[in-house]
């Protein structure tokens, strides 16, 4: 059975050796076993381990007692495995040419661009300046942990069963008290349907609303996933400038009039970070009554901002019920592995919305859709975004200080007003090298070019410092002077 391994317990490495040696047949079926103290003393072990390691593998059936006869090896395992052989390096070859060759639509599409989002990787934390997170640190894991136990008792045990593909009501509901408070959105819970993220609604948004060679817009720079989503579908995607006021609604209109779906993050604009203006906000949404078009509005963080309260959502305009999809996730303002998203549906969308969401991932996990709804119901969550909130508008103030202090000459960085993240304009170096330089010296900051398609804006980073604390920030900002200097 080889040698006890410490760091894996003695009671469980003599587990696995007894089950790894009954499984592979090198202890036959109805063979005796040991006694728990002969086999503790030629391992060295306490009797209670062993006895403990075969209490186990009698419960699980590999194992059996007879009056008389001692231990034995069951006749009947309980779980008969079946040894593959190896596949042969020349299949494995010849599988991966006939994906190369592949001219499925989908996966032609999804080839033309670099993933989004990583597709492997160490789970770790994030490095500077990575933008688009909050910092997990601050998240009150041992009260979400007792939320979660809660929901364990066998009181609850319908909580493991399946939910509605809608969501759960509790959560629905909990969610349609905190759109009307925070984001001015009145909304019958009926309207609002629970996903895994902001970016399957769209997904299905698009494959409800459009076809292949349909117009839509994106915004230009705008989100990289959004915009891979709608090429991905097969719709034709017409990239709309961006400018200080936000989308250039006219532009739009002039370029594709006649667009099925338009795709906005009218709050805060990713990642510019500017709001679209009440005058555009209006062009708009009268534009699309009068199309029959549907606004996808992301509202990805609105809960940030520092210096003044944020804008109402575009879904709380007198018109846009009938007209706008509001779209917003909890990932990014508790922690990104929460996977629980929503959108608030115009009445006609919800049956079909429900029915696609239902066909395609069935439902969002109802055990973390219930703690959700407690940690909403009981004021948790305003608590955590109220905490948060005032701890990232400190780390903004610290990432300007900090940019006034090392980056003279070198970035210009915008003010740090709301979100959670800001653009950085490169002054002396281009885009590419900046980005290749400080990735190697450990800095994480995407170009700004990443973000763009037709619509070209000056060199710049898009830079985050809400997952950083005061201290990290101002030593990754020393780094990036120290390497940007060295690039000029």
């Amino acid at each position: 059975m080889g040698t006890p391994d410490p760091k894996e317990g003695l009671q469980r490495w003599l587990y696995e050796a007894l089950r790894r040696a009954i499984v592979s047949g090198r202890l036959p079926a109805d063979s005796v076993l040991p006694g728990t103290r002969t086999l503790a003393q030629q391992y060295n072990l306490a009797r209670g381990t062993v006895a403990a390691a075969y209490e186990q593998l009698l419960s699980e059936g590999y194992l059996v007692t007879r009056t008389g006869s001692g231990t034995r090896v069951s006749t009947v395992l309980p779980d008969p495995r079946h040894h593959a052989k190896p596949i042969p390096a020349s299949s494995i070859a010849a599988h991966a040419g006939f994906a190369r060759e592949s001219h499925a639509p989908w996966i032609k599409r999804l080839k033309e661009n670099d993933p989004p989002f990583p597709l492997s990787g160490a789970n770790t934390l994030p490095q500077p300046f990575f933008p688009h997170r909050g910092d997990i640190r601050l998240f009150p894991i041992d009260l979400w942990r007792r939320l979660h136990v809660r929901q364990l008792r066998p009181s609850r045990l319908l909580t493991l069963n399946d939910t509605s593909p809608a969501g759960l009501p509790a959560l629905r509901s909990a969610i349609a008290e905190h759109l009307a408070i925070a984001r001015g959105v009145r909304v019958p819970p009926e309207q609002i349907v629970v996903i895994g993220s902001v970016q399957h609604a769209l997904d299905l948004c698009m494959r409800l609303l459009t076809g292949p060679g349909d117009t839509v817009w994106m915004e230009d720079p705008g989100y990289v996933a959004a915009r891979q989503i709608m090429h991905a579908s097969g719709a034709r995607v017409v990239d709309v400038a961006v400018d200080h006021d936000g989308l250039r609604v006219h532009d739009g209109i002039r370029e594709a009039p006649s667009a099925a779906l338009v795709y906005v993050t009218p709050t805060r604009h990713a990642p510019l970070g500017v709001p679209l203006s009440s005058e555009r906000r209006a062009a708009l949404l009268q534009w699309a009554a009068a199309n029959g078009t549907i606004i996808f509005e992301d509202d990805y963080d609105s809960e940030y901002c520092f210096r003044s309260h944020p804008l109402p959502a575009l879904r709380s305009l007198p018109g846009a019920d009938q007209h706008v999809v509001l779209a917003g996730t909890f990932s990014k303002l508790m922690f990104p592995s929460l996977r629980v998203a929503y959108a608030v549906l115009p009445p006609r969308l919800v049956e079909p919305f429900v029915r696609a969401a239902s066909l395609t991932v069935r439902s969002a996990n109802g055990l973390t859709q219930a703690v959700l709804a407690d940690f909403l119901g009981e004021g948790h969550f305003d608590r955590h975004v109220r905490r948060t909130r005032k701890v990232y508008a400190s780390r903004a103030h610290a990432f300007e200080r900090a940019a006034q202090k090392h980056w003279q000459e070198l970035i210009d960085v915008q003010p740090a007003i709301a979100g959670l993240d800001v653009i950085g304009r490169l002054l002396s170096v281009d885009e590419h090298t900046a980005v290749q330089m400080l990735k190697a010296a450990g800095i994480d900051a995407p170009p700004l070019g990443q973000y763009t398609r037709r619509h070209r804006h000056p060199p710049g980073l898009v830079m985050g410092f809400a997952a950083f604390n005061e201290e990290e920030i101002d030593r990754a900002a020393q780094q990036v002077a120290t390497v940007l200097r060295e690039a000029t």
